[in-house]
């Protein structure tokens, strides 16, 4: 499945996202198994995001040791043709049970000219 991760940087995916997410006090409290618990098995998070491949390339880098504001920051691509793929994508991650989880979100949308 990992081989179906488009790289970033394709020409058509014009579109982009960047979602900062800080996680609750409590989520960060529950033994790591039972964070994966929700993550994988309650919310499919895995899952979730492997069903969007390749239409919405994505990179995501933990931050919460670092001390920064948010916990995760992700970055997603995709081509404007793609746009409902992405929309739904996100709508069902933040109906997941790991999202009863996060404090906050920022999500920032971005498009990229093409030149003519």
């Amino acid at each position: 499945m990992i081989a179906k991760q488009p790289a970033l940087g394709r020409p058509e995916a014009t579109c982009a996202a960047l979602i900062p997410v800080k996680k609750s006090a409590s989520w960060w409290r529950l033994a790591q198994d039972e964070r994966r618990a929700v993550f994988e098995e309650q919310s499919e998070h895995i899952k979730t995001g492997l069903k969007y491949l390749p239409a919405v390339a994505r990179r995501l880098h933990h931050c919460h040791d670092l001390g920064e504001p948010f916990d995760f920051l992700t970055w997603f691509e995709y081509a404007p043709a793609d746009s409902a793929a992405f929309e739904e994508l996100v709508a069902t991650l933040r109906r997941s049970e790991e999202w009863k989880h996060v404090e906050r979100e920022v999500d920032i949308r971005l498009v990229r000219e093409v030149a003519a």
